[in-house]
């Protein structure tokens, strides 16, 4: 798969990785995902089941993720969110050739 192009804007790899290594630390998470959606790029967090606790988390760092654009002064490039519950359904299903993997629990 090609580099996405938003991820050659300076900034956005290192602040991925930030994100992603943040997010990774919560065991419930699963993925991260990076999509090309409707409107834009777009990070999915999957995690298995609903957990409060595990959203606020993700939620949080969502919120560090745009802090960091915009303290960068690239208030435009600030993706969309989602948070995605598997409920059973393999990892797989939500992967396409459009996806990058940015995290995957082994």
């Amino acid at each position: 798969m090609r580099t996405p192009p938003v991820l050659r804007r300076k900034g956005v790899k290192e602040a991925l990785k930030r994100f992603v290594e943040q997010v990774s630390k919560l065991p419930q998470v699963e993925a991260v995902l990076l999509v090309q959606g409707d409107e834009g790029w777009e990070i999915w967090t999957i995690i298995e089941d609903w957990d409060d606790a595990v959203v606020d988390a993700v939620i949080e760092q969502e919120g560090e993720l745009v802090d960091d654009f915009l303290a960068q002064g690239q208030d435009n490039l600030a993706p969309g969110f989602h948070i995605i519950t598997r409920q059973g359904y393999p990892l797989e299903d939500f992967l396409s050739p459009t996806v990058r993997i940015l995290f995957r629990r082994g």
